[in-house]
């Protein structure tokens, strides 16, 4: 499965995610085994993509790097665009999937 399956038109796996084969599989599973309802694996998936931009636009390539005043800092700037519930939507797709990351050893 790609990232194109999960997201229309998008083209490849965030490379923040995806930094060795076992991280890229443990983020698509993610996906499919954690998250059964398509409407919201699709959300969570442009969630995360979103966010991976963010970071490597703002210097943070690798996981390990990312801490929660980096994603108190994105919070930030999703509150300037989006509503309330957005993004909250965004939040709690990015800390399920850095518990999945953490718990599957991808991230320590």
């Amino acid at each position: 499965m790609t990232l194109s399956t999960l997201i229309s038109g998008a083209t490849a796996l965030p490379v923040l995610f995806t930094p060795t084969p076992d991280a890229g599989k443990r983020f698509i599973e993610f996906f499919t085994a954690n998250i059964r309802n398509p409407n919201t694996r699709k959300a969570y998936a442009r969630a995360a993509a979103e966010f991976a931009v963010w970071c490597e636009t703002n210097g943070l390539t690798e996981l390990r790097d990312i801490e929660p005043v980096h994603v108190a800092a994105y919070v930030e700037t999703l509150q300037e665009r989006l509503s309330s519930p957005s993004v909250k939507l965004h939040l709690a797709a990015i800390r399920m999937l850095f518990d999945w990351l953490v718990v599957g050893r991808s991230l320590q």
